[in-house]
């Protein structure tokens, strides 16, 4: 390493630090154990990170101890498993919790030489409580690449039961596996398929999915569909009602499409006073949106070392 990529990887640690702690400070999120944990794993990791910050809002309720890590070098996978697991460690041993990760550990068995996996993810969520706080690991499929195989694996170790024409749109437009691992030992995996408002603007993922959301749902989900970047909807055995993440590249789009209450007005505020953001995702349900302001929702935000994000679907 050169002595100029040296000093190079030293600020972006550094500016890795401070968009977390700015975030911290803004909304009055103390930097209780196991955030310094996090920390401790960014600034180990030599390759150049996205930090996404997010601010979930539960009606009065603003819980902004929310941080995921998302490397961006092309074909990660399966090197940023040695971090993951590490991490998972040190908050098991540390924490004294046990972190159930059976259907993680599973698929990374089963998917250990996958090249149709492009990269991983790791993300540190407290909730109001320690016990409802977890660990998120979010598996990202190769955007160019057919996935039909590897989601049937994933579907079966899931164990749910969807409908015919949905597994069709999961079998060929799945773009990210999340697994949520609870402080108090619950965990559950969703699958993420995702469509570009624009054809062909993330690889070949979105031709089934499109139709899909036509079909079933809402003219007013439809609309922010065709405003938005792209749009990812997360599907799982345990949720009630799918979540909706609206992708935007141009931060200005949102307010034509979103009203929020006090709290999401004070996050996206705050979110369009910062430089170099270059992603904004809005998560909610579709029911949601049926309000004539947003009380219940999720606001993710992210930077890039230097300012290039490479967007993880």
């Amino acid at each position: 390493m050169t002595l100029n990529s040296l000093f190079q990887n030293i600020n972006d640690r550094e500016r890795r630090l401070q968009f977390i702690r700015t975030h911290q400070q803004a909304f009055d999120v103390e930097p209780t154990f196991p955030l310094p944990l996090f920390e401790k794993t960014i600034v180990e990791i030599e390759s150049s990170l996205s930090i996404i910050p997010s601010c979930q809002v539960e009606g009065g309720r603003l819980l902004g101890g929310r941080f995921d890590m998302m490397p961006w070098q092309e074909e990660n996978w399966p090197e940023f498993l040695t971090p993951t697991f590490k991490f998972l460690d040190e908050i098991e041993a540390q924490l004294g919790v046990h972190l159930d990760r059976t259907l993680f550990e599973q698929f990374v068995a089963e998917n250990i030489d996958s090249e149709k996996i492009r990269d991983s993810t790791i993300g540190i969520h407290l909730g109001s409580k320690l016990e409802d706080s977890s660990v998120t690991v979010v598996v990202h499929f190769n955007i160019d690449k057919d996935c039909e195989a590897s989601a049937r694996t994933v579907i079966a170790l899931d164990g749910g039961h969807y409908p015919d024409e949905l597994i069709q749109v999961l079998l060929k437009d799945m773009t990210t596996i999340t697994f949520e691992l609870f402080f108090d030992g619950r965990s559950y995996m969703d699958f993420g398929a995702a469509a570009p408002a624009r054809p062909g603007a993330i690889g070949i993922r979105g031709n089934y999915l499109t139709p899909y959301i036509q079909t079933y749902f809402s003219p007013k989900v439809n609309h922010i569909f065709r405003g938005s970047s792209w749009l990812k909807i997360c599907f799982s055995k345990v949720y009630t009602t799918p979540l909706l993440w609206f992708y935007f590249k141009n931060k200005n789009d949102i307010l034509k499409y979103f009203r929020f209450n006090d709290l999401g007005d004070r996050i996206f505020n705050f979110f369009q006073n910062q430089s170099c953001t270059v992603l904004a995702a809005i998560v909610l349900t579709e029911k949601e949106l049926e309000k004539s302001r947003l009380e219940n929702f999720c606001f993710y935000y992210g930077k890039h070392d230097g300012c290039q994000l490479h967007p993880r679907i």
